[in-house]
């Protein structure tokens, strides 16, 4: 996109219109942000089943086939090989701390970060609005079995509305290592044929947690073979979000003198971009030595393979089961992780390593081993998902289904992106510029990102770009208006901190 002299218009979602023998069509209006598609997505003969894999922090860069020769990810390969790749896939952000949790709840909303109906501790879900479907819960309302395994981050309330079947649920964010981490993390099995307040029940996982949800799944699948019931589930790996725990096979893998360091590896951020010393950042010290990052990303492809294999486990009784060829399966991860790029530990930036996360969608007539760029958020899992399966995907729904994309319609969803990190970060790209503005410190960088993608060359004190750079904040401007995002740049702290009281009351 040519910023120098952009229009800038309001982006809107259409209304769907669905019948059961014809087609789901959906509009977007929109100019920079939101182009104009038609979603078509053919009713299928019969159910389409569905199967979402989340990972947790996994960086865009982490599985083989989307080009790092480092790891070594046989299961997701072979994946992208059999269905189609998005490389420009984009967690919108997060009001806290634990980005984890805001992306959640935009997967299992569709909604944007400041639109969800949750609360900003995502704690107390009282403010959910009921007219608010959640991804599960549209399935549920079809006559699906609704299955959910492995991290959720949000309530059991939600849980509920969302799910029939529930085994090795981990209601938490991550298991720390105090409390058992990978090795021994709480879990909670759900029977539906149980009181409300019987119906949860809680142990200890007693094995890595990968393979405590692996099996959940693969168990769900068995169990299936005697009905006819069509199944959307919903895995959600707790890996390989730290602690950087993996089993002595996996880890022998990964040397820690083998280890390459990332181009854009930096001993220190070049500035302090507004939470430098909150947990994820000081899991490393600083300055950042080689010698640590190469120990951490060697654990942490580890732990990336190992989730593989069990990821390999699910989609091998998918085919015993003999309903792969009849099962959508969308595979990605809340977000990614910075891992000693730009002198960074965490995802609390607005770095492509963090801020992008792998994506994959296999399933009838999804063209097999094709990439397209993508410019969408996580949030269009659920539409999309949706309007595979021939579901009306609910109003409530701010997000677009990719199915355009995947029909080869159109390349992008959006012309632009917009990321948000509490009131010390907010972002606008296109597929060829990155603006980062951080309003408590009224600091400006700009990235070519198709000239320098590990973005390690600031131009936004080139006077050549100074009008890109306006014409950029207006359409971070646009986003913000468009997103409900509530920071005021004159006023940052304390408009962001109104903000998060009113939630919290």
């Amino acid at each position: 996109m040519n910023f120098m002299g952009m229009g800038i218009k309001e982006n809107h979602r259409g209304t769907l219109c669905t019948t059961l023998v014809a087609l789901l069509f959906l509009t977007l209006v929109g100019g920079c942000t939101g182009q104009q598609v038609t979603e078509q997505a053919a009713t299928p003969e019969k159910p389409l089943n569905v199967l979402f894999i989340l990972t947790d922090d996994q960086a865009p860069d982490t599985v083989s086939a989307f080009g790092n020769a480092n790891i070594n990810t046989p299961s997701l390969d072979s994946l992208a090989e059999q269905g189609m790749r998005f490389s420009h896939v984009f967690n919108q952000g997060a009001w806290s701390g634990a980005v984890c949790l805001p992306s959640r709840q935009m997967i299992n909303t569709g909604r944007h970060l400041y639109r969800t109906g949750l609360d900003a501790r995502g704690i107390n879900d009282a403010s959910f609005v009921a007219e608010h479907e959640t991804f599960g819960e549209t399935f549920k309302k079809s006559g699906y079995d609704t299955f959910q395994t492995g991290k959720w981050h949000l309530s059991l309330d939600v849980w509920r509305r969302s799910f029939t079947h529930g085994k090795a649920i981990h209601e938490n964010g991550m298991s720390r290592h105090e409390k058992g981490g990978h090795w021994d993390a709480e879990f909670t099995d759900f029977d539906a044929s149980k009181p409300t307040g019987e119906a949860f029940t809680r142990y200890k996982g007693g094995k890595h947690t990968s393979e405590v949800v692996a099996d959940a799944a693969v168990d769900f699948l068995a169990q299936r073979d005697n009905t006819s019931k069509p199944f959307m589930m919903y895995v959600g790996f707790l890996a390989p979000h730290d602690p950087l725990h993996a089993p002595d096979e996996y880890l022998a893998r990964y040397p820690e003198k083998d280890m390459q360091l990332p181009e854009n590896f930096k001993k220190y951020h070049p500035f302090d971009q507004g939470d430098y010393y909150l947990r994820d950042e000081v899991l490393a010290g600083f300055p950042r030595s080689s010698k640590e990052i190469k120990g951490k990303i060697s654990k942490y492809y580890a732990m990336i393979e190992h989730t593989d294999a069990q990821i390999g486990r699910i989609l091998k009784q998918l085919e015993i089961s003999g309903q792969a060829e009849n099962t959508v399966i969308i595979y990605t991860s809340d977000h990614g992780l910075a891992m000693g790029r730009h002198g960074l530990m965490g995802k609390q930036n607005q770095y492509d390593h963090s801020v992008r996360a792998p994506f994959i969608v296999k399933g009838p007539n999804i063209p097999a081993g094709k990439t397209a760029p993508g410019m969408f958020y996580l949030n269009s899992v659920y539409p999309t998902a949706a309007a595979l399966a021939g579901l009306a995907i609910p109003d409530s729904v701010d997000a677009p289904s990719i199915v355009p994309l995947i029909n080869g319609e159109k390349d992008v969803a959006y012309d632009t992106v917009f990321g948000a990190y509490r009131h010390f970060q907010r972002m606008v790209r296109s597929q060829d510029y990155k603006l980062i503005y951080y309003p408590m410190i009224k600091r400006t960088q700009l990235f070519d990102m198709k000239a320098d993608p590990l973005e390690m060359h600031d131009l936004s004190t080139q006077p050549e770009h100074a009008q890109r750079i306006k014409n950029m904040m207006k359409e971070l401007a646009r986003w913000q208006k468009t997103v409900e995002d509530p920071l005021d740049f004159s006023a940052p702290e304390a408009s962001y901190s109104a903000f998060l009281q009113l939630t919290w009351d």
